[in-house]
Formats: C-alpha cells, structure tokens, sequence
C-alpha cells in the first residue's frame, strides 16, 4: 500500500512540473515514461521473460532520450550569456599530492 501512495504521489509531482514548465520536452517525456512504466510494469506476468524483457528494454532506451535531453538542457545553461543560475565547474588543475589523512 504505501509503494502505491508514493508512486501516485510521484507521477502527480512529474505531472505537475511538466504542466507548470509548460509542457517543455525534456519535464514532459519523463512524466510519460513514468506514467508508462509503472501502469504497465505489473500487467505483465513475472513467468514471461521475454516481455518483461522488451517493456525493460524500451525503459532503458527511452531513459537513453531522457538523459540525451538532460544533457542538452545543462549545455544550454552552461554557455547562456548574461550570467547563468546554474554553477558548472568547466575543470579542475590539481598542483602538489593530494592525500586524505
């Protein structure tokens, strides 16, 4: 019962940021798959592994767009001009041994 609450709790919040980003890509197709996933998830039986196989397989690739787009909403932060919200370290030099005592 509680895994249910928090995966209604979850998918209304995912719903929620999509609407209120106004339905940007990116917020939009990860409440989908959300959606998609947990409504399909149990409609499969557990004994037939080749479809549990193929609904894991189409998550995975989906997920593979998600992040694609997460990373073109970072890049795009990243080289906004006028100043960004968001703080990116562009690299790191260390100089000397660094030890952790």
């Amino acid at each position: 019962m509680k895994n249910t609450i928090a995966e209604q709790r979850l998918i209304e919040t995912l719903m929620h940021n999509a609407v209120a980003s106004g339905n940007k890509v990116l917020e939009r197709r990860l409440a989908d798959l959300t959606v998609w996933f947990y409504k399909n998830k149990d409609r499969i039986p557990r004994d037939n592994l080749a479809s549990r196989h193929a609904l894991l397989e189409k998550a995975f690739w989906t997920m593979l767009e998600v992040n694609a787009l997460l990373l073109e909403r970072i890049l795009d932060m990243e080289n906004r001009k006028g100043g960004s919200p968001l703080w990116l370290p562009k690299g790191m030099n260390i100089e000397g041994e660094m030890r952790v005592e």
